[in-house]
């Protein structure tokens, strides 16, 4: 099936064979607008980048749930690859293999699937693209796959025959599949047409896999080249990730038809060996292989490097520094120099007492070869100022190195917060330090919780997983800074992962953000801002009870109430404070409460707040943050509630069915606005308000959600939802939209989260019409 990434899109379904369903055409569009990134740079997992061997500058790099990149050289900028996917396949925008052919620069396949582990979880695909990118066809596999899931380090699963690019091999997981999956599913999948067709190898011959999620299955292929025959290469290896296998590598010798264990090495891991991670033949025809005790990307504790000679059948125990109880860690990343041969690097993982680093070694990893960088290494945060939090001078974690096929000074490196570079590589064996600085621009990764767009100041606030969040004073120039705090109650400086942000309709300067520090034992965090969030503050004291924090949180009109809803996990009911987190009440009204988990919000205009809950028809109205009361039951359970800016009692919701809107505080609501174009029935999933167009009376309204085809759609509305605009085309879909929001300064300006916990950062449109 062909997916052009203008003019069509894919229809997914759960389980299918390796056939997709047929084509459907996107409903036209309107034209004019432009979508770009809100500048970040960097801050999601980068978990594997690709160099093209054959043309100089042509990388690819993939992210755990944010579609693919590839590099651009003239601009040193990453080019995003995978937002045509549409709302169908949400589960499409994690990448969880890239694969290039080596003689053909034009070929780049990649296989797609976040995860595999909850029951009628979307299957995964495997993209080809004769382009580099520009379009794919898409051929969908009879199972999911996991690039969110444990061992996505690990790699790469999927690859090309260097001698023969219509044949690739794809290794599985080993986890319990659920319905309607099964394990026998589990293994070696090859393809002899390109990736349309593929077959399994038959349990008996290929590398043994249980089902039990004892590892990451089969994490990588390597093909020694020089094995050519009949047109394919016969000796194909295997790395085995599998508490239950006897060996950690096994190895083909007729063109991957049979497989048989390779003895020797660390040992099988169901013996008390390692879980390989990264394996690559180098020039010098020895496979090196790098190990941790734990499938990865967390929980290593211990590692070693080995190298196999696939000439001589033996093995070699090479590893730069053996872990101690002291100093645990892991071996992860692996890059070899295709110039230089016995030239490479490794790197260490999950080092969190003298933090990791990467061991370089010209010799093949022999005995006092390797140099470690990272006592001379230097590092620049010139495009990402904000990234440097808790790592200011070393290396990142997580790392999957590349070094330029074409220049052995330039490498890469991913990471947890996007990608890395140095241009001075071989400095290291002259004992100089090598400089690396981010070189992620164009990768936009992270997830957004929740986004607002304040009426002043600055355009844009958000609260992010992972990376706390930000005060976006700058659309097109990243943050200095997270938002964070250096005083008030166990927080100082610790919110990783931002939940809830919110800002006073009629006093824009004061802010509210909730979140949590999530490693380890939670830190719940809540910091507000009186100042347009040039600076936070904690709260004095946090709710009695609360252990996680995160969850949903509002601010009053005149700034001076906050509600806060805290994650179920906490099983709290809302609270309230009046007097800025010094105390906080429980919110009461004849004997009830409002629901664990509610989701809560201020009106436009005036001091009320709402909350609702996920799939129920309850809706509650508070008169203030202490007087509340239960309204009549909505129409139907939403899957968004939101107020409009400057219209007090004015609140709209999505539904299944339609949007529907209230004027009285949800006391009553208009019969369901329902939307099809082109033929094409649209599901809302969201609903936000920006600036009216000039002459329109009612502020411009955006609505993202699903078309009856399958594809994403962002509508707009300029008369109060009389009629309706798409918006969006087929190459901006985004995996579909979780939350849409409009700029009250600017008509036509929006910004959009990604749905389903993907992340592609936060998108905005601009549009002159």
């Amino acid at each position: 099936m062909k997916i052009n990434r203008c003019t069509k899109a894919l229809i997914g379904s759960v389980f299918g064979g390796v056939l997709m369903a047929g084509l459907i055409a996107a409903p036209a569009q309107a034209q004019g607008y432009t979508w770009q990134n809100v500048q970040m740079v960097g801050g999601g997992y980068v978990d594997g980048i690709i160099a093209h061997p054959g043309q100089q500058g042509l990388f690819y790099a993939k992210t755990d749930v944010g579609g693919a990149y590839r590099y651009n050289a003239a601009t040193a900028t990453w080019v995003p690859l995978n937002d045509w996917t549409p709302s169908a396949n949400n589960n499409w925008m994690g990448v969880d293999s890239i694969a290039v052919d080596p003689s053909n620069p034009s070929m780049v396949f990649m296989s797609v699937g976040a995860y595999d582990s909850w029951a009628y979880v979307p299957a995964g695909a495997i993209l080809v693209s004769s382009n580099q990118g520009a379009t794919f066809t898409a051929h969908q596999m009879p199972f999911p796959m996991g690039s969110n899931n444990t061992g996505r380090d690990a790699g790469e699963r999927l690859q090309v025959d260097p001698n023969n690019g219509n044949v690739l091999f794809y290794g599985t997981r080993n986890d319990n599949l659920p319905t309607p999956y099964n394990n026998g599913m589990n293994g070696l999948w090859t393809s002899t047409d390109k990736g349309t067709t593929w077959t399994q190898v038959a349990a008996g011959n290929a590398p043994p896999l249980s089902s039990d999620g004892t590892g990451a299955g089969i994490v990588f292929t390597a093909f020694y080249k020089p094995s050519l025959a009949n047109g394919r290469t016969q000796t194909i290896f295997a790395g085995v990730s599998d508490s239950k296998a006897p060996s950690t590598l096994y190895v083909s010798t007729d063109a991957g038809a049979h497989w048989s264990a390779v003895s020797g090495g660390p040992g099988a891991t169901s013996a008390g060996g390692m879980y390989p991670n990264h394996g690559l033949i180098g020039p010098d025809g020895n496979l090196y292989i790098t190990y941790g005790n734990s499938p990865g990307p967390y929980g290593m504790s211990s590692g070693q490097v080995w190298k196999y000679s696939v000439g001589q059948n033996t093995w070699q125990n090479i590893t730069p520094l053996a872990p101690t109880s002291s100093d645990s860690f892991g071996y992860d990343g692996l890059a070899l120099d295709a110039k230089k041969s016995g030239t490479l690097i490794v790197t260490t993982v999950d080092r969190y007492s003298n933090g990791d680093t990467i061991f370089r070694s010209t010799n093949s990893g022999n005995s006092g070869s390797w140099i470690d960088l990272k006592p001379k290494a230097t590092m620049s945060w010139t495009q990402s100022p904000w990234a440097p939090w808790g790592h200011p001078t070393g290396f990142q974690g997580w790392m999957n190195p590349v070094i330029d096929p074409f220049n052995s000074n330039n490498a890469f490196y991913g990471t947890g917060g996007g990608i890395f570079g140095t241009t001075n590589l071989t400095a290291a064996d002259s004992g100089l330090a090598t400089n690396w600085a981010v070189a992620a621009k164009g990768i936009e990764e992270t997830v957004p919780q929740t986004i607002a767009s304040p009426t002043s100041g600055a355009p844009l606030i958000a609260a992010i997983a992972d990376v706390c969040g930000f005060v976006f004073n700058s659309l097109t120039t990243p943050p200095n800074s997270m938002i964070s705090t250096t005083s008030g109650t166990g927080v100082g400086g610790a919110c990783t992962f931002g939940s809830g942000i919110d800002f006073a309709r009629g006093n824009p300067a004061k802010m509210v953000m909730v979140g949590s520090n999530p490693y380890s034992s939670p830190v719940p965090v809540g910091v507000v801002s009186s100042n347009g969030g040039s600076s936070w503050t904690a709260f004095p004291t946090l709710p009695a009870g609360m252990k996680k924090g995160e969850g949903s949180v509002a601010v009053s009109f005149d700034g001076n109430s906050i509600v806060w809803s805290p994650h179920t996990d906490d099983n709290l009911h809302p609270v309230y404070t009046t007097n800025g987190g010094a105390s906080w009440t429980t919110i009461s009204f004849w004997g009830n409460t409002l629901p664990v988990g509610a989701k809560v919000l201020s009106d436009g205009a005036q001091n009320v707040f709402y909350a609702w809950q996920s799939g129920t028809t309850n809706f509650y109205v508070g008169n203030g943050a202490a007087s509340w009361y239960q309204a009549a039951a909505l129409p139907v359970a939403p899957t968004q509630v939101t107020a409009v800016p400057g219209r007090g009692g004015e609140v709209w919701m999505a539904a299944g069915s339609g949007l529907y809107k209230s004027t009285n505080s949800g006391s009553s609501w208009n019969a369901p606005i329902t939307i099809t174009y082109f033929g094409y029935a649209f599901t809302p999933t969201s609903i936000g308000f920006g600036k009216a167009a000039a002459g329109a009376s009612y502020p411009a309204i955006y609505s993202g959600g699903q078309f009856s085809d399958g594809t994403t759609g962002l509508m707009r509305s300029i008369d109060g939802g009389t009629t309706w605009t798409k918006i969006n085309d087929g190459n901006h879909q985004w995996s579909g939209i979780s939350q849409v929001v409009g700029d009250m300064r600017t008509f036509g300006t929006v910004y959009l989260n990604v749905a389903g916990g993907m992340g592609r950062g936060i998108i905005y449109g601009t549009s002159a019409n």
